[in-house]
């Protein structure tokens, strides 16, 4: 039950956040599709804003950089605020969910690759939608200084930056997302479920942390804005280090985590606290 705040304890709050990992593996695949595909649109919304905002004011990445990620880091978690509030997914959430169904022994393997290749086309079927018909087929970043300042942080971010750096900085999001994803499950009204969702996101933003679904969108938006990045090095330096990173960071140091914490070790203490009781009335029985 809602603490007197109107929000679950963590206790409860792991224990929905698993019980939605059960629901998801029974989920029926043409519904994971559409709202994945629908989850992607619009976190690639908030990219598209971050983007705008982020390298609309000439020089500010040169003088004032850390205006420039405040600028991302205030804008791009609107995109999963929106996801959440309408009932759509990412496969960033899905490492925590199965992290923690695989941990309580539910669900078959053939239950979880189905599911995480569906959830995870869905998403770049998504993006790659957004980015052909919302941003490069409308113009919205033809012009300067948004043409450039998306190229440059392609080269930036992916390009010019090793495969092991990427990789790492992926954990990290992974990890950020879903504890806003957890916190989003803990709050129980719309304005405390938005703040918690934008907190850790907006930590994970600013520090540049890669988030597979923007990058799915924004990398691919930048190659057909002219960005020199092939199918290939789309694959190799965005796609796989990415999606690896957010699936190690959710499922390890969050799902994991809250399994152990908050389910298993809770089940646990719970047990023991019932055993004097349960010898008492044996001994009860037996006079």
């Amino acid at each position: 039950m809602p603490s007197a705040t109107g929000a679950l304890s963590p206790v409860e709050a792991a224990q929905a956040t698993l019980d939605t990992g059960v629901q998801h593996l029974s989920e029926p695949i043409l519904l994971a599709f559409v709202k994945n595909v629908y989850g992607a649109l619009l976190l690639s919304a908030g990219s598209l804003l971050a983007q705008i905002l982020s390298t609309g004011i000439p020089g500010v990445s040169e003088e004032n950089p850390g205006f420039q990620r405040l600028l991302q880091g205030l804008a791009f978690p609107l995109g999963l605020i929106f996801v959440y509030l309408v009932g759509a997914e990412l496969y960033t959430g899905y490492p925590m969910w199965y992290s923690m169904t695989m941990l309580a022994r539910q669900g078959s393997p053939l239950q979880y690759l189905r599911s995480i290749v569906v959830v995870w086309l869905g998403n770049l079927i998504g993006a790659l939608f957004f980015a052909f018909c919302f941003s490069y087929a409308t113009g919205t970043l033809e012009q300067q200084p948004w043409h450039k300042g998306v190229i440059d942080h392609i080269n930036e971010e992916i390009i010019e930056t090793p495969w092991h750096q990427i990789f790492i900085r992926s954990i990290a999001c992974g990890w950020l997302v879903t504890v806003a994803m957890f916190l989003g499950t803990q709050n129980q009204d719309g304005i405390s479920k938005a703040l918690g969702l934008h907190l850790p996101f907006f930590v994970a933003t600013a520090a540049q942390f890669p988030h597979t679904v923007k990058y799915m969108y924004l990398a691919s938006t930048a190659m057909m804005l002219g960005a020199p990045l092939s199918i290939g090095g789309y694959i190799w330096k965005c796609l796989l280090p990415i999606t690896l990173g957010n699936t190690i960071g959710g499922g390890v140091l969050t799902g994991a985590y809250l399994y152990y914490v908050n389910i298993r070790c809770e089940n646990t203490r719970k047990a023991k606290l019932h055993r004097p009781f349960q010898s008492l009335n044996d001994e009860s029985y037996q006079d």
